[in-house]
């Protein structure tokens, strides 16, 4: 896998920032009575629902700061980013 260029790793920051601001405002649609998922949710609250997994003390220490959250939404961009690139080198 090649290594990230600048562009790959800006467009994932942005997003990883961007991300949880459009949870955050879309959050007033978590009290709804309709269940909570589908695909929009699953993209919004995936690290969120990952550190739910963990157990009740890993998962603590993980939300006393919004900084997990927010690297775990990097880290998943870029590898998103990462895939789209072989995918591309590959076809082309």
């Amino acid at each position: 896998m090649p290594a990230p260029n600048r562009l790959s790793i800006l467009m994932s920051a942005a997003l990883a920032v961007a991300t949880p601001l459009l949870a955050g405002a879309m959050a007033w649609r978590l009290v709804d009575e309709e269940p909570r998922s589908g695909a929009g949710y699953l993209l919004l609250y995936w690290p969120s629902l990952l550190l739910e997994q963990l157990p009740a003390r890993a998962a603590e220490a993980f939300q006393l700061s919004a900084l997990p959250t927010v690297l775990l939404y990097f880290a998943g961009y870029l590898l998103l980013c990462q895939l789209a690139r072989s995918l591309w080198r590959r076809i082309r």
